[in-house]
């Protein structure tokens, strides 16, 4: 029996919010996730038929095959899901877009989508997609996706520069119990707490051409604001009348 256990890359996916929404909502939600995540896994070049998949109230647990790389999985696998989330959200009804939360586990792990799965491996990937810290992130934030992996696979794949991923993209949380794990909100998203953009500023004006308010004229002096009028100078400072120059 215990020859049936062995260490395997575990993906555990919640719609947020499912729930609370209607029978039929429900049902279009479960539609598009698994749509989206069939998108996505095509695009990364994962083989998906390949997975080991039991439905869950309102997500997915899979445990995937040896060959599908974990590098993979982590990085561009995650950008096609928040791409896919994206276009499938473009062309739904409020009630019925996606806001995910996917955890990402390597853990021990024995049976099969027909009979069930056993061990940590599953469980620990169930009460990371489940945990408060993911679900506070989207409650407070705007984020569609959030993303929760295990201290082994930061570990292991982050930390060992094995993706495009930066230890600096991810925060450490508590995900119950004392167990560590560590969020990430793919795109950029702002995390809730993140201080507001400041809005960006108007250059100050420019400082005036010497002469530009009068149109070229000197700004001040003894012909400031003068006219000529029939042949004499009109000013503020000087009346001189030409005539009377020899």
């Amino acid at each position: 029996m215990g020859r049936d256990f062995e260490r395997r890359l575990v993906l555990a996916v919640r719609a947020h919010g499912y729930g609370t929404r209607t029978a039929r909502m429900q049902e279009l939600i479960r539609e598009g996730l698994r749509g989206t995540l069939d998108v996505a896994a095509g695009r990364a070049r994962l083989d998906r038929p390949s997975w080991g998949r039991a439905g869950e109230v309102g997500g997915e647990l899979a445990v995937l095959p040896p060959g599908e790389p974990e590098s993979v999985v982590c990085d561009g696998f995650v950008h096609q899901v928040r791409a896919a989330v994206r276009e499938h959200n473009r062309l739904t009804a409020a009630d019925g877009r996606l806001r995910l939360r996917l955890a990402i586990h390597f853990g021990m792990t024995a049976g099969d989508a027909a009979g069930g799965f056993a061990g940590p491996g599953p469980v620990v990937a169930r009460e990371l997609a489940g945990c408060a810290a993911a679900r506070d992130v989207l409650e407070r934030g705007t984020a569609e996706l959030v993303v929760i992996m295990s201290a082994g696979v930061v570990e292991d794949t982050v930390a060992g520069q094995l993706t495009s991923l930066e230890e600096r993209d991810l925060r450490e949380v508590d995900a119950g119990g004392g167990r560590r794990a560590w969020l990430w909100l793919p795109g950029g998203a702002p995390w809730p707490d993140a201080p507001p953009t400041p809005e960006p500023t108007s250059e100050p004006e420019p400082a005036p051409e010497p002469g530009a308010a009068s149109g070229g004229r000197p700004a001040g002096g003894t012909f400031a604001d003068a006219h000529i009028i029939a042949g004499q100078v009109a000013g503020r400072d000087i009346n001189n009348h030409f005539g009377d120059r020899a």
